[in-house]
């Protein structure tokens, strides 16, 4: 007879609708601290802080979790390979714009970018792929078509970018990208890479915005 271990099946659901109302407040408090307040120093500092510290702490209580988050070497080789096309198609599609709009501009801050960016963009892709679009996923129950979250996690993550128009339209495909690559690989570490570098690419090259100019004066460095 198959036994079902309903307290332990509850628990699951409960975790990861808990997971899904984390992310979305991480999500409200970007534009609060960020955008209103202009905090977004603390705001990047405090979020990696508390996601890790919940990472370790769930690898603790549940070490398969890290697993099911991609945080294993399972799928990197093929991660990184989907990845690397994905940067250059994404780039390639991008800093056209940014020619034609005179907005390219490249400074010795964008190669410190590309070294520091993938960490603050594992932890985003560690919410939107692991947490926001594989919990739907299991909560649908193969209910919902695994492209229609894709679109939907896209679609989020361009939101959270609002309302800078390029920035939102930038999101959107690099969201598309790497919940496509996760759900292929389960493979987190190379779609944080991704969006590191191609985020630090977009602002320096499309967009002619030097990101690290207000967090270092913020840091009086």
């Amino acid at each position: 007879m198959l036994h079902i271990d309903v307290p332990r099946l509850r628990g699951t659901i409960v975790g990861r609708r808990f997971e899904l109302a984390a992310a979305a407040v991480t999500a409200a408090g970007k534009f609060v601290l960020t955008d209103w307040l202009e905090l977004q120093l603390p705001y990047t500092v405090g979020a990696i802080a508390f996601w890790t510290i919940y990472v370790v702490l769930r690898r603790t209580d549940n070490p398969s979790v890290i697993q099911r988050w991609g945080f294993g070497r399972a799928g990197l080789a093929e991660g990184a390979l989907l990845a690397s096309g994905a940067l250059v198609l994404l780039v390639a599609a991008s800093v056209p714009f940014g020619v034609v709009s005179g907005n390219l501009m490249v400074n010795r801050n964008l190669f410190l970018l590309l070294a520091i960016y993938p960490v603050w963009g594992l932890i985003q892709q560690f919410l939107l792929v692991a947490l926001l679009a594989d919990n739907l996923v299991a909560l649908a129950r193969e209910k919902v078509p695994e492209f229609v979250i894709v679109m939907f996690s896209a679609l989020v993550f361009s939101a959270v970018h609002f309302p800078d128009t390029a920035l939102m339209i930038g999101t959107f495909f690099l969201g598309a990208a790497t919940t496509l690559i996760f759900f292929r690989t389960r493979n987190i570490w190379a779609v944080g890479v991704l969006h590191g570098w191609f985020a630090s690419l977009f602002y320096f090259l499309v967009m002619g915005f030097d990101p690290l100019e207000p967090l270092l004066g913020a840091a009086g460095l």
